[in-house]
């Protein structure tokens, strides 16, 4: 009787062009983090589960540690930015394995200093950027107005207004932030 049960939800799930849930979801979900960072994840079981989950990590080379304690994980997140894998297993009533795979997000810190300027028209301010997680730490500047010397000192325009400048990473085009300036 059973094995005609289930032959015949399996049959009505193909018919109506259902997939079956996930057996555990994953909170958050996707998983981002800052390089350095402590991120709590959480596995909430969609169906009934014989064991609890149990956490690894797939990139075994620096992707992080996890400190795992039955449903959750506290991840550490490595020194440098990256995408890096998560899977996490529990055993079935049946038997069989229950499983879904992640991927955790490590994203660079890149924060410019000072993050807004108020300046004078023509008034030189010099930008930082800490960056930590890239392989290096240049940066190129872009400014909407005003100009930009070696090493980020930045010479407001003779025009006032709100502008805004732009610190890209040389090391990963991706990773972008950007200041406002108000001139005077």
């Amino acid at each position: 009787a059973r094995f005609i049960l289930a032959t015949a939800l399996a049959l009505s799930l193909v018919a109506c062009g259902s997939s079956a849930p996930e057996a555990l979801s994953l909170d958050p979900d996707p998983p981002t983090v800052q390089v350095g960072e402590r991120l709590q994840l959480r596995a909430t079981p969609n169906e009934t589960l014989a064991t609890e989950p149990e956490w690894e990590l797939l990139d075994y080379n620096g992707g992080g540690l996890l400190s795992t304690r039955g449903m959750s994980t506290t991840y550490l997140a490595p020194n440098h930015a990256g995408t890096f894998r998560l899977m996490i297993r529990a055993k079935r009533p049946d038997g069989s394995n229950a499983m879904i795979q992640a991927e955790i997000r490590v994203l660079p810190v890149f924060k410019p200093e000072p993050a807004t300027a108020m300046l004078q028209a023509g008034q030189a301010q010099a930008f930082t950027v800490k960056v930590k997680g890239l392989v290096r730490s240049d940066v190129i500047w872009k400014a909407e107005a005003g100009s930009f010397s070696e090493g980020g000192l930045y010479i407001a325009p003779s025009e006032p207004g709100t502008y805004k400048l732009t610190a890209t990473s040389a090391a990963d085009p991706s990773v972008s932030a950007t200041v406002t300036v108000i001139v005077n």
